[in-house]
């Protein structure tokens, strides 16, 4: 059984022991594809269309590419830097990226559809009101993702760093941290269901009022018993 921890908006806040296994959070649904039979892409061609499919990347750069509204489907990039790139509302589907590098991924109102992203360095990721459906992300670090307003469902996060998490007024539905480290952590106005924080190190939370519907360990829940302290407006003297 689980014990309880904080009702807030969102639900209910779990807090998961060793034997705690039916009120286990269901975990993101996943089924990526290797995409197949890809020819070599054109970065030119890429940046004048604005769109490619059934191709592969491999140590380009794309330099103040206009991608607004463009779309990559059944891609592979590999060893791709992005710099001064126009992603917004653009379309990423049933692709597999690694290593990429961005200073900054200008990605608003983007959406990613059974896309994998590994070995990668992100620095300011803006993804707010972005769609991220059937998403993982692994063995990567990001100093800045900015997913507000934005809506998540089946998102997996591996062995990554994220210096800043920022979900405010996200909707977020069966994403789950793994291996990873979290600096900060921004629920203000998030809506969550599902959502599995047991594998990350949580540093610092913001709008720990919404964090009903995720799940913590036992040790977590001792880490920030603190916070949840001046949450409630209880003060903690000896």
């Amino acid at each position: 059984m689980s014990t309880p921890g904080t009702v807030a908006p969102g639900g209910r806040l779990a807090v998961m022991t060793s034997a705690a296994h039916d009120d286990a959070p269901a975990p993101p649904r996943i089924e990526l594809v290797e995409p197949e039979g890809l020819i070599g892409g054109d970065v030119d061609q890429l940046a004048r269309l604005g769109q490619a499919e059934g191709m592969r990347f491999a140590g380009a750069t794309l330099a103040d590419v206009d991608l607004a509204g463009g779309s990559i489907v059944e891609c592979r990039l590999d060893q791709v830097t992005l710099d001064g790139v126009d992603f917004t509302g653009a379309t990423v589907a049933e692709s597999v990226i690694t290593g990429l590098g961005a200073a900054h991924l200008d990605a608003r109102r983007t959406t990613w559809r059974d896309v994998e992203i590994a070995d990668s360095r992100i620095g300011a990721a803006e993804l707010y009101d972005a769609g991220l459906d059937g998403v993982r992300i692994s063995t990567s670090k990001l100093d800045l993702v900015n997913l507000r307003g934005a809506r998540l469902a089946d998102v997996d996060i591996v062995d990554t760093h994220l210096v800043e998490l920022d979900l405010g007024g996200a909707e977020v539905t069966r994403l789950r941290l793994r291996g990873c480290r979290v600096d900060t952590l921004d629920l203000t106005e998030a809506r969550l269901a599902d959502v599995d924080l047991r594998g990350a190190q949580l540093s610092r939370i913001v709008g720990l009022d919404r964090i009903g519907g995720a799940v913590i360990s036992p040790e977590q829940l001792v880490e920030l018993a603190e916070s949840f302290a001046a949450q409630l407006g209880v003060r903690v003297v000896e």
